[in-house]
């Protein structure tokens, strides 16, 4: 048991790390916040040409505002070796003309502190288990019940979950 101590110890402080964000839609962007520009159809086409899956929408920083239109700090390419990990940004323009929405990325705590929630109670739900089947960290008398309650715990998890999601989607 003592070997599964430090994997709690792990994912726990990888659960408190998480972060799930959202996009909601803005009337008037400030310069430096994370933006989708969603394209509208004709913007999409014209931008698409040449990929094989069409181009809906770009995600980036805003570098400039105009009256005309925007400049995005955008992703091109990101790669991760074993001994460097690189990305490639460009600055991409878009005029008024070619945005259908804009939507700015914010921070969901709602969803955060659910996936936290439910990250610990399965780390809590799968110690238990071992530990039943094991029989404990070795620290008290006579073994545990040789029974393996998780996968009937998992079941309503994986039941009721989804419904407990579906308003935090809206």
């Amino acid at each position: 048991m003592k070997i599964v101590r430090p994997f709690v110890i792990v994912g726990s402080c990888v659960l408190l790390l998480t972060g799930c964000y959202s996009y909601k839609p803005v009337l008037a962007p400030q310069a430096g916040t994370e933006i989708r520009a969603r394209l509208n159809s004709e913007a999409a086409v014209r931008r698409s040409q040449g990929f094989d899956e069409p181009v809906l929408w770009f995600d980036g920083r805003i570098v400039e505002l105009s009256n005309d239109g925007i400049a995005l700090d955008v992703l091109v390419m990101r790669s991760n070796t074993s001994f460097q990990s690189f990305e490639v940004r460009d600055t991409l323009r878009l005029e008024n003309s070619e945005i259908a929405s804009i939507m700015q990325r914010k921070f969901a705590a709602g969803r955060t502190a659910l996936v936290t929630i439910g990250g610990a109670a399965a780390v809590f739900l799968l110690v238990k288990g071992i530990e039943q089947v094991v029989g404990g960290t070795g620290d008290e008398d006579g073994g545990g019940d040789p029974t393996f309650t998780l996968p009937i715990i998992a079941k309503w998890g994986v039941r009721f979950v989804p419904a407990i999601m579906r308003p935090l989607r809206k």
